[in-house]
Order: C-alpha cells, then sequence, then structure tokens
C-alpha cells in the first residue's frame, strides 16, 4: 500500500492509505454481491419504467392532451435527467458512501412513476415523469461508482457489460408481458 498527502486532487486525508490499484493475486470474482445486487436493480427498475413509458401516450389521450404534451413531457424529463447526472457525478465523487444516495433516488423514480396513476391532467404527467427523472440522472452516477468499486480493474468490462445486459433485459421481460397479455383471453 502506498501513503499520499492529502490534497484536493486525491480526496485523501493526511494518513489515509490508497490501495495499490493492480489486480491482486487473490481475484474477487466479478459477479459478486455488489454486481449482482446491481444488475437486479436495473432489470427491475427498467421493466417497470418500460411499462409506464408503453401506456403514457395513451394514457395521455385519455386525458385529452395533445401529442405535444408527450414531446414536452419527454423532453423536459429528459433533460432535466441530463442536468441531474451531471449534478450527482459532481456530488457522488466527493462521497465516501454512495449506497444511499443511490438507494433514495431509485425510491424517488419508483414513487414518481406511481404518482402517474394518480394524475388527472397533462401537467400532473409532466411534475410524475420529471421527478422519476430527476430520480433516474441523480442514481446514475453514484450506481455506477457503487459497480466500480465493487470489482477489480481489470474486471470492468464484464461488471458493466452484466448491468447492461440486464437492463435490456428488463425492456425484453416487458415485451414479453405484453404478448403474454395479448394472447390471454378475458372473456
Amino acid at each position: 500500500m502506498r501513503r499520499f498527502r492529502s490534497s484536493a486532487s486525491s480526496g485523501l486525508r493526511p494518513g489515509q492509505e490508497l490501495v495499490n490499484p493492480e489486480p491482486s493475486s487473490k481475484r474477487a470474482s466479478w459477479l459478486n454481491r455488489t454486481t449482482l445486487g446491481v444488475g437486479l436493480t436495473s432489470l427491475f427498475s427498467d421493466w417497470s419504467h418500460e411499462i409506464a413509458t408503453t401506456i403514457l401516450p395513451a394514457f395521455l389521450a385519455s386525458l385529452g392532451a395533445g401529442p405535444g404534451w408527450l414531446g414536452v413531457i419527454e423532453g423536459t424529463a429528459d433533460g432535466l435527467s441530463s442536468f441531474s447526472k451531471l449534478a450527482a457525478g459532481h456530488y457522488t465523487d466527493r462521497l465516501e458512501r454512495r449506497k444511499r444516495l443511490v438507494q433514495s433516488a431509485y425510491v424517488v423514480t419508483t414513487l414518481a412513476t406511481g404518482a402517474l396513476a394518480l394524475a388527472t391532467s397533462a401537467w400532473h404527467v409532466l411534475i410524475a415523469r420529471t421527478s422519476a427523472w430527476l430520480g433516474r440522472g441523480a442514481r446514475t452516477p453514484g450506481r455506477k461508482a457503487l459497480l466500480a468499486a465493487g470489482v477489480s480493474s481489470d474486471a470492468y468490462g464484464r461488471a458493466f457489460g452484466f448491468e447492461r445486459m440486464m437492463d435490456t433485459l428488463g425492456a425484453i421481460c416487458r415485451a414479453g408481458d405484453s404478448l403474454l397479455a395479448a394472447s390471454v383471453d378475458f372473456a
């Protein structure tokens, strides 16, 4: 282990040790508790998000909102999500423990997506969707930092690839739900 003096660029306090970044002789598995937890969270989060995204146009039409509302809602939500990723990335780089922030952001996303069910006008949908995407933007940098801290540097590709695969699998499962629901006779 190497010792570093405190500096703004290293983020270490006096006497704090930095673990040598070279892979150790005893390699920890890349598919560990952190990687699996982040992957499963991505799977279920994307699955639920895809359900809400699929019904959003029809839901807005049932509220009497025109197609322009969909563009305003999605554009605003995506734009604010990008800015919240930027702010959260800056903030999470300074945190020693990121798990609570990531968990809180997932809760915000879940509650705001669920709030769509309470919407009675297009501006309610705008607020709920924007809030959900602010939570999504806030969790992304912290989630990636948790994943990077959970595996050795030589396993980044496998760990991040697994997380992306699970996220994509969530979208595929949502499509499978639709096919299953379409094939069931509700009579």
